[in-house]
């Protein structure tokens, strides 16, 4: 049997399947012959999408993440009410998973960044890779200081970073010290594979208004709130959340006329001068790398918003509207002010799943 490497990851939101769909295409490119099996509750066309090669998908719930309350806010109690169901499944979870890896031949275990993927790894005797910019114990701490019944949660999941072989610890990273071993990687980024005129032309849209783009993780926020936004005429707008709808000025774009055009996300990131968009690892390093302007909002109570901006007014032309203010529609100055700013991108590299490849390349 052909040797595997099997992935876990977070089901939170589409930036941990983003970079870890980017590490396995490029994984796949550098060891065709190896076999991949993905187990995350993110759902499975999302990697076929990025992903130039053969792998194995199968639907697992690794973590529980965060729950959202709406599109741009979290509820702290449901999130950790969610991990204290999880984790009395962990450990019947954990073992027959610890068995599948044997079966699987498995010889390396990735995890971005549940502690069942450690757990596993300790249990099949096998090395495990965390990939990670923070920890679920870091993101949690702040709630429990405040619902201090679920207190028990911090130990369970830092026991299971404790069993991790190595973290290779991404820019914009909190606190993360249960993990006994950490090596320091660049940013992991999906990049535009379509040049930005072709992406136009492909979407028939005109090329002589800035086009922006509103990126809030499927969520639609309405049509009337559509209409008030298309009222700044000076701009073309992308939607590619769940609309449904087309306006004078508003593009609305889903996944499967994307797959019908041959067009990827981080191409619509390439080809807009401004993403609108609340503060996420993904959508960040996708600016990054294909030098796009972001104009963002708040995201509710999660412990990474504060060090995500700092990633963003280190790295990127950027702007701050607010909540109220954004669903309002009124941000033609935020938006104006963004577009005429100097376009001083930082040259951070972003070449880490290369150095990801490379890594469990070197443990295979």
């Amino acid at each position: 049997m052909d040797e595997s490497v099997i992935f876990y990851v977070s089901g939170h939101g589409f930036g941990h399947s983003a970079r870890t769909a980017t590490v396995i295409d490029r994984l796949l490119r550098e060891r065709p012959g190896i076999r991949v099996i993905v187990k995350t509750s993110a759902p499975e066309w999302f990697f076929r999408e990025q992903i130039r090669g053969d792998f194995d998908f199968f639907a697992l719930e690794c973590d529980t993440g965060v729950v959202q309350a709406d599109s741009l806010n979290l509820d702290p109690a449901a999130s950790l009410e969610g991990y204290t169901g999880f984790l009395e499944r962990l450990e019947e979870t954990a073992a027959a998973e610890a068995g599948f890896a044997g079966r699987e031949n498995c010889r390396l275990i990735v995890g971005d960044i549940p502690p069942l993927a450690f757990e596993v790894a300790a249990r099949a005797g096998v090395p495990s890779l965390a990939v990670a910019n923070f920890s679920w114990d870091w993101i949690y701490e702040p709630y429990i200081e405040r619902l201090p019944e679920y207190g028990f949660l911090l130990p369970a999941i830092r026991e299971g970073y404790r069993k991790a072989s190595l973290l290779l610890r991404l820019p914009f990273a909190g606190e993360m010290d249960a993990f006994p071993a950490v090596r320091d990687i660049p940013l992991i980024a999906r990049r535009a594979r379509v040049a930005a005129g072709e992406v136009r032309k492909r979407l028939g849209l005109e090329n002589n208004r800035p086009l922006v783009i509103l990126s809030f993780g499927g969520f639609s926020l309405g049509e009337e709130y559509y209409r008030q936004l298309i009222e700044i005429k000076d701009c073309l707008w992308l939607a590619s959340e769940r609309v449904g709808f087309d306006l004078p000025g508003l593009r609305n774009v889903g996944r499967k006329e994307l797959g019908r055009l041959r067009l990827g996300y981080p191409d619509l990131v390439a080809a807009a001068e401004v993403v609108i968009t609340k503060p996420g690892y993904g959508i960040i390093s996708e600016c990054i790398a294909n030098r796009t302007r972001m104009l963002y909002t708040s995201r509710g109570e999660f412990r990474e918003y504060p060090v995500l901006v700092e990633g963003i007014k280190r790295n990127l032309p950027s702007g701050f509207v607010s909540q109220e203010k954004l669903l309002s529609g009124d941000i033609r100055d935020e938006l104006s002010r963004l577009l005429e700013a100097p376009p001083d991108f930082t040259p951070l590299p972003v070449d880490g799943a290369e150095a990801v490849a490379e890594i469990i390349s070197g443990y295979l």
